[in-house]
């Protein structure tokens, strides 16, 4: 592999680590050491950087805020429910 893509590796740790989990990265760069923004790309995909999936992880962040807040407010009902009325002193049984 060419000196300066090893180069450019060594200040991007995450696609050094993308390309020896993918190595069929490392015997396209060599033949094409062109092709680095191809890896860029692949890596995005890979590590979930795309738009796309940085929308779907939020979305699906909002859906997990709505089912918290939904749970709590269930929660809220249920707490003030089981709570005794006020004065409310149940015997206890002599032991």
């Amino acid at each position: 592999m060419r000196r300066e893509i090893q180069d450019y590796l060594n200040t991007r740790p995450d696609l050094k680590y993308y390309i020896r989990e993918k190595p069929e990265w490392y015997r396209k760069l060599c033949r094409n050491p062109f092709s680095v923004a191809e890896l860029e790309e692949s890596a995005k995909v890979f590590y979930g950087r795309t738009f796309g999936q940085r929308v779907d992880r939020f979305h699906q962040q909002l859906q997990n805020f709505g089912l918290l807040m939904e749970l709590i407010s269930v929660m809220g009902e249920t707490s003030n429910d089981s709570m005794p009325p006020e004065g409310f002193n149940p015997q206890m049984p002599d032991a």
